[in-house]
């Protein structure tokens, strides 16, 4: 008996559980999700990329080419010069002392050469003249007696080099120095303008002026710091035109080509479009985005696009394209790697996933290459939320 008493208890136990089991389990909310109908896209191709202003050539790094102390640094970041704008000046004390003594080296040079090259003066030619005469007379009163046979070799050749000497002293008189002291003279009358030049351009060196028109991006020197000769002091940046430097992708690139026309616009200035014109498409892509470098150039003649800006460009390839297109948010990847989008079904107010290819990006939109027919209803947002058959509601 007291083994049916235990028996009946098991069963007792075992019924409230069963029973327990039988309870229904609270009902699951549906997911608020949104959706919006696959679209269908009859249009010219359109590039688009995200990219930043730059400048279309590098800045200019400004430099003394002489050394010394700065005494006047005038423009600051974000002002604006024009080529020949003084930027700064150096002490110039030196370089002007400097030219001082180049040139007093110079004036004495040209003296020497002019006198190198002049005849002499009256008293000096009728000195050597007479002294030329002298001795003429007394070479040919010598050389007669020498004929006779009056007078030794010996003597006669120092009477005729006596006349020698008088007569090239007497042509030196008349014509000035020899060739080759004239010549000398000459080059060092060059010489000693050369150093004039050096010194004149040393002391306009100390002024420093801007080669280009364009807003000062980086100023280095202060009055009274003391620079060395090819320090960048100023850095100057043309803005007109400036440059977008984007990266197109690799899916696009084929559709690109130097001289297509681009439209542009600015997040910072949203009220305004540009347009530009596609300079430079580099022939090799970025490792790490797979994208390839393309410069677009845009007219800046107000100077309100800025260096850094981010950019906006849709590049019209004119090429025609047929093709179903979702919202780029609404595709995801499934854990194995595959490409997905949710498919809302009305009927069954469930979503379930479909593998999709997808192709580049158009505007806002992603083409889809394969995988839905065109009349889907696909989440656009809560799909991060779902998995397959779980029920959903569409809201607005």
């Amino acid at each position: 008996m007291k083994n049916i008493g235990y028996f009946l208890i098991a069963i007792f136990i075992i019924s409230l559980v069963g029973c327990k089991g039988k309870e229904e389990q609270p009902k699951r909310e549906p997911i608020p999700v949104k959706v919006s109908q696959v679209k269908r896209i009859d249009d010219t191709y359109k590039i688009t990329a995200s990219g930043v202003i730059t400048a279309q050539d590098n800045p200019s790094k400004v430099s003394f080419l002489v050394s010394g102390r700065v005494v006047k640094s005038i423009p600051r970041e974000g002002d604006y010069v024009q080529a020949g704008q003084v930027l700064a000046e150096l002490d110039n004390t030196d370089y002007r002392s400097n030219l001082d003594k180049a040139k007093a080296s110079a004036d004495m040079a040209n003296a020497a050469y002019m006198k190198a090259k002049s005849p002499a003066r009256a008293e000096q030619l009728e000195q050597a003249k007479i002294a030329y005469d002298r001795a003429s007379d007394e070479y040919r009163r010598m050389k007669m007696l020498y004929d006779n046979k009056s007078l030794a070799p010996n003597d006669f050749e120092k009477f005729k080099a006596a006349y020698e000497s008088a007569k090239q002293q007497y042509e030196m008189a008349q014509t000035g120095a020899q060739p080759e002291d004239k010549a000398q003279a000459k080059a060092g009358y060059e010489q000693a303008a050369a150093y004039v030049k050096l010194a004149e351009k040393a002391l306009n060196d100390t002024v420093l002026k801007a080669p280009v028109s364009g807003f000062v991006t980086k100023r280095l020197c202060e009055a009274g710091e003391t620079i060395q000769a090819g320090y960048p002091v100023f850095e100057i940046s043309p803005l007109d035109p400036v440059e977008v430097n984007a990266g197109i992708a690799e899916t696009d690139i084929r559709f690109a080509a130097t001289g297509q026309t681009a439209d542009v616009s600015v997040p910072a200035m949203p009220d305004r479009k540009f347009t530009g014109t596609v300079r430079v498409i580099n022939v090799s892509a970025d490792p790490a985005t797979r994208t390839y470098m393309t410069r677009i150039t845009v007219p800046n003649p107000d100077h309100a696009i800025r260096l850094g800006m981010v950019a906006e460009i849709s590049i019209d390839t004119k090429q025609p394209v047929k093709a179903l297109t979702v919202p780029v948010e609404s595709v995801l990847r499934d854990p194995q790697g595959a490409t997905i989008v949710y498919v809302y079904f009305p009927d069954k107010k469930k979503a379930y996933s479909k593998q999709v290819e997808t192709g580049s990006v158009y505007g806002q939109q992603t083409i889809i290459r394969s995988g839905l027919k065109g009349d889907e209803l696909i989440v656009t947002a809560g799909q991060n939320k779902l998995s397959d058959g779980l029920d959903v509601s569409p809201v607005k």
